[in-house]
């Protein structure tokens, strides 16, 4: 597991609107249980966006990462990588950036 792959939201619940999960902690830190996620929210011009989200597309879909909704969660209930968001690493920093620091 590695910091911003992506996984299928293990919670059926939320899955229709938050289909996935992006891994957002270090793999330097693979040995811990749990790891730190952010959903994915489908892109739908009303899904919260702000200036700690970023707008990616994954799979030919446009989502809303929203750091706004950090969460811990069992590594092992992500089940199979799906792939990943490398692509928007920067804007992803600077979400995580504007969420703790507000710069």
């Amino acid at each position: 597991m590695r910091q911003f792959d992506v996984y299928l939201n293990p919670s059926v619940r939320s899955r229709e609107g938050a289909p996935y999960l992006v891994v957002l902690q270090s793999h330097f830190l693979a040995a811990t249980p749990t790891t730190v996620v952010a959903r994915m929210l489908i892109d739908d011009d009303r899904s919260a966006y702000s200036e700690a989200s970023v707008k990616a597309v994954f799979g030919g879909e446009p989502y809303v990462l929203s750091t706004l909704e950090l969460a811990g969660i069992e590594a092992s209930s992500l089940g199979r990588r799906s792939g990943a968001v490398n692509d928007y690493d920067y804007e992803i920093w600077r979400a995580l950036d504007r969420l703790f620091t507000g710069f």
